[in-house]
């Protein structure tokens, strides 16, 4: 299906900004290891990269003009991906840095502190710089679902959507890095899963609200007869449709068609699965997850999370490609 790869686009750039400014977000806490914020600085830092090489790809304004996105807004999409991209280099740098600092202050705080206030604003700038090429891409999109308040809620469903996933990808590795250090606060892990929930069940209220499609069913399409076929040359495009007789034998033959196929599960059941798996089952995952993280059993917590970031992504696909599907198909 086409929709796929440029559905894929999409969830990778909602991955990117959410998953950093939720880092961001417990950095600027505080109560986070140095060494949890560095990996995960390094694989978010990654998550963008292939974002770009994911944008490049499927979902240049070249290879999607003509499928009715607003393509004013797709003009920045690149520079804008690019800049937040560039723009968590600096954060990660001077994360480094805070940390040989501080090492070699026998291991005092006050490397961290000279370094904290300018890594929390290149992290601000590289936050908004994401937020605003998300809003920007989301804006493009908009159009494919604007019967209510011009493609509003298409907007808040993918800014919402990006800290729902990002939100669960960092709790879940959080949770993880809490084997190897049982006796460090639970407050982190608590504070992340709450901004969790509150982001999925944000982004299922926009989902609601956002109503049916409006997108045109494939731009320029035409219906074509049973056993029509289309030949290109030189000579341009020849359309060919066999009709049966009662005395061509051959023509009666040619004129048989197969029995049509359906798909094993039409839209309306994708959009159940959606519900279901991208909303309704992580949200009680969720909860349960923060349940146990009040009572310290973070590794039944990590284990309910893992569940949550496989249904949140699977519920972002089905819902950025049934927003595609009537478009790309």
């Amino acid at each position: 299906m086409q929709v796929l790869p440029q559905a894929l686009f999409l969830v990778m750039l909602e991955l990117s900004v959410g998953s950093f400014l939720s880092l961001y977000l417990l950095d600027v806490r505080g109560g986070t290891t140095r060494g949890f914020l560095t990996f995960q600085g390094i694989l978010y830092l990654v998550f963008g990269i292939l974002t770009l090489l994911a944008m490049n790809g499927f979902a240049t304004p070249q290879i999607v003009r003509g499928t009715g996105l607003d393509e004013s807004w797709l003009s920045a999409q690149g520079p804008l991906v690019l800049v937040f991209v560039l723009l968590m280099l600096p954060w990660n740098v001077l994360l480094w840095t805070s940390g040989r600092s501080s090492s070699q202050q026998q291991k005092t705080n006050q490397g961290d502190r000279r370094y904290k206030l300018p890594r929390a604003v290149a992290g601000a700038i590289a936050c908004l710089a994401g937020l605003v090429a998300l809003m920007v891409v989301a804006m493009a999109y908009r159009t494919l679902a604007d019967s209510r308040l011009d493609g509003a809620f298409v907007v808040l469903t993918f800014l919402s959507g990006a800290l729902a996933l990002g939100g669960v990808m960092t709790a879940m590795l959080l949770g993880h890095w809490y084997l190897n250090t049982p006796t460090a606060s639970g407050k982190p892990l608590e504070f992340i899963t709450v901004v969790l929930l509150i982001a999925l069940a944000a982004e299922l209220g926009f989902t609601l609200l956002m109503g049916p499609s409006t997108a045109p069913i494939v731009s320029g399409a035409t219906n074509v007869q049973p056993g029509t076929t289309i030949q290109t040359g030189r000579n341009g495009i020849t359309v060919t449709t066999p009709t049966a007789s009662p005395g061509n034998k051959q023509g009666s033959q040619s004129g048989k068609t197969a029995e049509a196929r359906q798909a094993p599960l039409g839209q309306g059941a994708m959009e159940w699965l959606q519900f279901l798996m991208g909303f309704i089952a992580p949200l009680i995952l969720g909860g349960v997850a923060l349940y146990l993280t009040y009572g310290r059993s973070f590794q039944s917590a990590t284990g309910m999370l893992y569940l949550c970031v496989s249904f949140i992504f699977i519920g972002e696909v089905l819902g950025r490609g049934l927003l595609l599907l009537p478009v790309l198909g």
